[in-house]
Formats: structure tokens, C-alpha cells, sequence
């Protein structure tokens, strides 16, 4: 049995530092990313990447030890992807001067990542269903949670600790579950994005009217 892939560090074993190297790095993580989406973790193997990537198997190895130190790549992608939306657009004087804006931003934000990696869905939303992306997923929605966490500490100081880490886990779990209902129109995905700004709006306007002044 395959170890767990947050059991040690896992990535590429090498980094690539020739342009040709870079590139076939990236096709191999679009390729397994693509994969991810379609046959799950369990269906996803080196071969299917290899194929899918065009490339030959053993170029797969030359950077990753197994189809878990890939998923780990990816991973990192999403998790830098989600460092510059939150450098770029979620910041303190953001949240407290519209709410509602920062809210649409955080989630049009999240939608953008996931319309360019395919895979994102599956790991933020933790819907493989898989012990190993049930952490994956945990991680990666962590390092969103944790710097809404400083942003709303800031803006919101009269949000008692406890009810903003409550606050931050249901939001975390709704966009979760929301995001993942990848089988829909984009007009239909348009119409669920609007509702899930709308509930964590809501949710954000109730703890705040319940927090002393």
C-alpha cells in the first residue's frame, strides 16, 4: 500500500532548472490535474499521466516518486494560487470597508482558481471521498482559513476568537461542499456562486450583530 501523502514531504524529487525540464514538468502536472477530475485518485497512475501527457513513463520518475509526490505538486500550485489571491484582493481595510465586496472577491477568486486547474475542485472540496484527500483538502482550505482568520482578527476585533474560528469552519465546509457541484451549466454555477456570497454574507452580518460593540 501506497504511503499516505502527507506522511513525509512529498513533491518533485528534483527541480527542473533547464526551460525543456520546466516544461515537461508543467505538461505532467496539467495532465495529471485533468486526470484528477475525471477518474479520481484511485484511477489516477503514472501510466494514464505519461499517456496523457505525451510524454514517456520513465520522465515521470526522473521528477516524482509516485502519483502522490505529483498530487503533492499540485497541490502547492493551489496553495500559492490561494497566497496571491489573498495578497492581491482579502486584506483587513478590504473587509471593513464592504463586506459584501470582499466576500464576492474571496469567492469569484476561488472560482477563478478552480476554471483554471481543474483538479482544485477536487482537493479543496475534498470530494474523492479518499482518507488521502480528505487531509490534502484539509491542508489546502487551511491555508485559506488561516489568513482570513489574521484579516477578519484585524477588521473585526469585536469578533470574539471562538465565534471566528466557528465562523471560518462553516464557511470553509459550505464553500466546499458548494464548489464541488461541478456538473452544472456555467449559467447554473454563475446562479450558485451569487447564493454562496449571499450565505457567507449573511453569516458574517449575524456574528457581527451578536458581538458587543
Amino acid at each position: 500500500m501506497a504511503k499516505p501523502a502527507t506522511d513525509k514531504r512529498r513533491g518533485p524529487r528534483k527541480m527542473p532548472t533547464q526551460a525543456r525540464s520546466r516544461a515537461r514538468v508543467a505538461d505532467i502536472l496539467k495532465a495529471a490535474g485533468a486526470l484528477l477530475g475525471e477518474v479520481g485518485y484511485d484511477g489516477l497512475s503514472t501510466n494514464l499521466i505519461a499517456e496523457r501527457a505525451d510524454v514517456p513513463v520513465g520522465s515521470i520518475y526522473q521528477f516524482f516518486e509516485d502519483k502522490d509526490d505529483i498530487v503533492a505538486a499540485l497541490v502547492e500550485q493551489f496553495q500559492d494560487s490561494i497566497h496571491r489571491l489573498a495578497s492581491e484582493r482579502l486584506d483587513a481595510a478590504s473587509a471593513r470597508e464592504d463586506r459584501k465586496a470582499f466576500i464576492a472577491g474571496l469567492v469569484d477568486g476561488i472560482a477563478g482558481i478552480q476554471a483554471e486547474a481543474s483538479a482544485f475542485v477536487c482537493v479543496f472540496s475534498g470530494s474523492q471521498s479518499h482518507p488521502r484527500f480528505d487531509s490534502l483538502a484539509r491542508n489546502l482550505r487551511r491555508t485559506l482559513i488561516r489568513h482570513l482568520d489574521d484579516v477578519f482578527a484585524e477588521a473585526f476585533p469585536q469578533l470574539p476568537k471562538d465565534d471566528r474560528n466557528r465562523m471560518l469552519a462553516a464557511w470553509s465546509d459550505i464553500t466546499g461542499v458548494m464548489i464541488s457541484n461541478r456538473d452544472r451549466s456555467s449559467g447554473e454555477r454563475g446562479k450558485l456562486l451569487d447564493e454562496l456570497k449571499i450565505v457567507l454574507c449573511a453569516y458574517l452580518d449575524a456574528k457581527l450583530a451578536g458581538s458587543p460593540a
